[in-house]
């Protein structure tokens, strides 16, 4: 049971421990100078890790030793060291004055001091802006310079401000470049850091002293001029029997001084090639500069000395010198020839020497004297080059030749070259890079639309997707990256609303939209525009996110259909023969009569036919149309062919011989024919009404007919009264009319008509018939009842010859059908 439950907590104690380490914050690498190595205690870099550095042999640390990672992932303290070599030790100084003992060379002999002494200290004298400057040979790259001042300067509270320059000028002139400026109190044994930055390239370092009071004295016990861009001689050959200290660089390159084994010319050339190196071969001011110093340094209390050159005499030309390699010297810094008794054994040969009689100059030598001799060697690596933070270094070796590779984390840019090559020189071809954190921020927003960190962050390369939401369409570009501008490649994209193209149209059909735009989602609904066509296809579309409809249109297919006959109104013309006309046979292809239809449909019959009797008869015009002006259906005012009384028959043998009539289309005829019934009772009232508005002005009297009533000008009760009764009578026979139309008996009329088809006005009582023609005056009615009946005949008679009627019909209508 115990040994469960202590399996259990190391357990859940390991679980714990792994999402601790899994969510612990990591540093990434802080960086590393040149010619430093860097470890760290845990491989992982996680929160409390620590970084140790430390330099190649030669080169001093100046900085932090350690560095800690902190839980916001970075490095304390900040700023990386560096890995420098102080380049002033051994060079050539000079200051304004000298107290006695107080010489400039004590401020680089390599010793220092936290108190002023004389034996270790320069002082000058008592100057108004005393000065000191070290010449180092060749330009540096200078990054700090470090003073460790001897005397106090100024007396008390006094300050004094230290100005130092680097450059290529004279010194004294102070006119170089200022690399750094302090002003404050100067204390004894007090050191002084004042770094260069950006670092200043020069050959000259210089410091001046300038005070406020009078003169003062400037006292240095210690100058280092330091730099990472200098070839220290750990990287230069090491051999078994080189003299200590015999080893100096310049400008890239060895040089070991031998002074132990005198040889000539010829075996001290070989034994340098030996060991890969040559005598000295090439000459400038600077390197004889160098060389000068070095063995003014190395025999002080020596000057006779001599040192071999790898220089000879032309042998076809005794005035010029060559160099051992073959180039001829352009550049000689001969002292005055030898001649006559000067000449020795060692004078007046075909080499050349440095000669330390004439210091150090070159002297001709008799190649076969022997004489000390200084090797030139090239250097054999580079050293290890600096690593910038957040950023990745694969070398194989840092050796001549060898390449270097840089790379940087995600989130940051490299600003620099990304590789490096180590050169002959014992320096790299490029400076070192950069890599620089670059973060764009968050992305802007957009309508209708979101975005996405593919990556997760905002720093260099990350990418953005942008997506719009459903029914909406994107116009822009839809992934942006960080640039290294610290800003995304372009602008954000928009989202506008998705539209679908116009719907198709289809011949003989039309289609409705349930938005008033074809954006997503609408709805398209296609109809035929006559029942004489089918819709084929999909009735509805649909448009998708896409921009396109979901199927393709319909159209609209014409099909035959047996048509149903509807009941008509047959106005039938016959000619003066008696033969009956036969019947009218069906009519094809007619299509079920709409309402409000303003175009009427007639269907004209062959003039061959026959009607039921055998009598031949002219053509039968079925029409159906709305009433013209107040024509009424069946009414008094509508007259009736007496021989197209046959035709009723006929249209009903059409519809026994057509389909049946549906329960649907017999309620659709009834409703109709109700309103067709309203709309003349309407009109029947209108008409009426007007008549009688005008009755004011005209009073009316019988004609002498007795069925026609005359409009004169009246204006008495007794004519008011009888036109009353005459509309009272008219409205009898309306109902009259429309109730029983088949009882109306024929009667034989004598006119003469000029068209066919003409509006009538009868009298159906069985009183003798009188047609006149219809104008706006007129009202005929047909008078049933006569108060008068007896004296009628006679009025008739009587009064016959003096108004007979003439009918002429010059206008032709068509009856009306419902």
């Amino acid at each position: 049971m115990r040994q469960s439950f202590l399996l259990v907590v190391l357990m859940i104690t390991g679980l714990v421990g792994c999402w601790a380490t899994s969510t612990e914050t990591r540093c990434k690498f802080p960086g590393a100078p040149a010619h430093s190595t860097v470890s760290f205690s845990n491989d992982t870099l996680t929160t409390g890790a620590i970084a140790t550095y430390t330099c190649e042999r030669g080169f001093e640390l100046l900085g932090p030793a350690r560095r800690v990672c902190e839980s916001t992932g970075e490095w304390l303290p900040e700023g990386i060291p560096f890995c420098v070599l102080n380049v002033a030790a051994g060079k050539a100084p000079m200051q304004i004055s000298s107290e006695p003992g107080g010489l400039p060379q004590k401020a680089i002999d390599g010793s220092t001091s936290s108190f002023f002494s004389p034996e270790t200290c320069t002082l000058t004298k008592p100057e108004r802006t005393p000065w000191w400057y070290v010449n180092l040979l060749e330009p540096y790259m200078v990054q700090l310079v470090r003073l460790d001042f001897g005397k106090a300067c100024c007396g008390k509270n006094k300050p004094a401000t230290i100005v130092v320059r680097v450059g290529n000028n004279r010194p004294d002139l102070g006119t170089n470049p200022i690399c750094n400026r302090f002003t404050g109190f100067i204390d004894e044994g007090k050191p002084l850091f004042l770094p260069c930055n950006p670092p200043m390239p020069g050959a000259f370092v210089s410091v001046h002293m300038e005070t406020a009071s009078g003169s003062t004295q400037l006292s240095i016990c210690e100058a280092f001029v330091y730099t990472d861009q200098a070839l220290p001689i750990e990287r230069c050959p090491q051999f078994r029997d080189q003299p200590p200290g015999s080893t100096a660089t310049y400008n890239g390159k060895c040089y070991i001084f031998y002074n132990r084994q005198p040889m000539n010319l010829r075996d001290s050339l070989g034994f340098c090639r030996s060991r890969g190196g040559t005598l000295v071969d090439e000459s400038n001011p600077a390197l004889q500069g160098f060389v000068s110093w070095e063995l003014w340094r190395r025999h002080r209390s020596d000057s006779q000395s001599q040192y071999w050159m790898g220089a000879v005499r032309d042998a076809h030309n005794k005035n010029n010198w060559k160099w051992l390699n073959g180039d001829d010297q352009t550049v000689s810094f001969w002292s005055l020839p030898s001649s006559g008794s000067e000449t020795t054994s060692i004078n007046g040969g075909d080499c050349a020497r440095f000669d330390g009689s004439k210091g150090w100059l070159w002297s001709d030598t008799n190649c076969n004297a022997p004489l000390n001799f200084i090797c030139q060697h090239q250097p054999t690596a580079c050293g290890r080059p600096e690593q910038p933070p957040n950023s990745t270094m694969i070398a194989e070796n840092f050796n001549v030749g060898t390449a270097v590779e840089y790379s940087c984390d995600e989130g940051h840019l490299l600003i620099g070259p990304s590789t490096r090559t180590c050169l002959g020189t014992g320096f790299y071809n490029e400076f070192p890079p950069v890599c620089k954190r670059i973060q764009c921020g968050f992305p802007a927003d957009i309508s209708n639309g979101s975005y996405k960190l593919i990556n997760g962050t905002v720093n260099y390369l990350s990418q953005v997707q942008y997506s719009c939401n459903e029914g909406h369409k994107m116009i822009g570009r839809d992934r942006l990256i960080c640039d290294l501008d610290e800003r995304w490649d372009g602008p954000p994209p928009k989202c506008t609303v998705q539209k679908c193209d116009d719907p198709p149209v289809i011949p003989n059909g039309e289609y409705q939209m349930s938005n008033n735009e074809s954006i997503v989602g609408t709805l398209v609904e296609y109809t035929c525009v006559s029942r004489r066509f089918r819709l084929v296809g999909p009735k509805q579309l649909v448009c998708l996110p896409s921009g396109q409809y979901d199927n393709k249109p319909p159209y609209c297919k014409e099909e035959i259909k047996t048509p149903i006959a509807p009941a008509v109104l047959v106005t039938k013309t016959v000619s003066t023969s008696t033969v009956p006309s036969s019947r009218a046979p069906p009519t094809p292809n007619r299509e079920k009569p709409r309402p409000f239809t303003t175009k009427p449909t007639i269907l004209t019959k062959p003039a061959t036919d026959q009607d039921d009797s055998g009598q031949t008869s002219s053509n039968v015009v079925i029409a159906s149309a709305h009433p013209h002006d107040n024509e009424i259906p069946d009414s008094v005012h509508v007259r009736t062919n007496p021989n197209a009384a046959n035709i009723p028959s006929q249209v009903e043998s059409e519809h026994r011989l057509g389909p049946k009539l549906n329960l649907g289309a017999i309620i659709a005829l009834g409703v109709f024919g109700a309103f067709v019934f309203l709309a003349a009772v309407v009109t029947t009232i209108v008409i009426l009404v007007k008549r009688n508005r005008s009755a004011k002005h005209f009073r009316h009297r019988a004609s002498p007919d007795t069925n026609t009533v005359a409009s004169l000008d009246s204006s008495g009760s007794e004519s008011r009264g009888g036109l009353n009764r005459y509309y009272r009578q008219a409205w009898e026979n309306l109902h009259q009319s429309a109730a029983s139309p088949k009882h109306s008996r024929p009667h034989h009329h004598h006119h003469h008509h000029h068209a066919g088809g003409r509006r009538k006005d009868t009298v159906a009582d069985g009183s003798p018939r009188v047609e006149s023609m219809r104008d706006g005056s007129e009202l005929v009615v047909n008078d049933v009842y006569h108060p008068r009946s007896t004296a009628a005949p006679m009025d008739h008679n009587k009064k016959s010859s003096r108004h007979h009627h003439h009918h002429h019909h010059h206008q032709n209508r068509a009856a009306n059908r419902y």
